[in-house]
């Protein structure tokens, strides 16, 4: 039997598919993470975003995907890394991210092509949606990166679930060796990884006045779902993020 297991290693490892194998003493009870740049959100994931995989934000839109995100990057670039950002239809605001703590002279930012998804040519998106991935799956590659971001919020699912499920497998492994947080953005799950984490997101409005005439729009309330994850657990309950003022 022992002969046969380390027979059955060596073809993994000849495949370089040895990373496959859980060895006595290879679990860390520790991961290495990065933090969110939300307590409530690093206390929920264990001390934040899992290193070496690939994580997605999830929620439509107003639900807190772009401040999840923008706290991410304001965190990375304030510890001194390097943060890539690719904008499949160049949504990217770096006013925003600037006054949201940002240090934008620690972002690269891949712009897509600008356009509407509910104008623009099929093939316009289906193009920019494969560069996207493309220009992920180089900065994934090179390395040196605290964080990388894939945005996919307004890509139609359409065009997401024609994708093959190998696309998340190949991003995911060639992650699997460097330090690097990768959050995809998204308005529904789409890695269908292992790997990482699904938080979904949604937002509660809130209003302030007591009477129809001087009720005014207060912000909105975040909560975060973990929808599935390594962890230990499959499901944790809903927690507050912070509520978000209105201008």
């Amino acid at each position: 039997m022992a002969a046969a297991v380390q027979h059955l290693e060596g073809l993994l490892r000849a495949r370089k598919l040895d990373s496959t194998l859980l060895r006595r003493g290879q679990f860390d009870p520790a991961p290495r993470v990065r933090t969110t740049g939300t307590a409530a959100l690093d206390d929920a994931l264990r001390g934040g975003w899992r290193q070496g995989e690939i994580s997605e934000v999830v929620g439509g839109r107003s639900s807190g995907r772009t401040t999840t995100m923008m706290r991410t990057l304001a965190a990375a670039t304030a510890q001194g890394g390097i943060v890539g950002v690719v904008d499949t239809l160049d949504r990217f605001d770096p006013a925003s991210a600037s006054a949201a703590g940002v240090d934008l002279a620690r972002v690269l930012w891949v712009r897509g092509p600008t356009c509407t998804p509910e104008m623009a040519r099929p093939a316009v998106i289906d193009l920019a949606l494969h560069q996207a991935i493309r220009a992920f799956d180089l900065l994934v590659r090179a390395g040196g990166f605290s964080v990388i971001v894939l945005d996919l919020a307004d890509v139609p699912s359409l065009f997401l679930r024609a994708l093959p499920a190998t696309t998340w497998m190949r991003l995911a492994r060639a992650n699997e060796s460097h330090d690097t947080v990768c959050l995809i953005l998204a308005s529904a799950p789409v890695t269908r990884s292992a790997g990482g984490v699904s938080l979904r997101l949604e937002a509660r409005s809130v209003w302030t006045g007591d009477r129809a005439q001087s009720r005014r729009l207060g912000g909105l309330v975040l909560k975060a779902t973990l929808g599935q994850s390594r962890l230990g657990v499959d499901r944790l309950p809903d927690w507050t993020l912070g509520q978000v003022r209105s201008a």
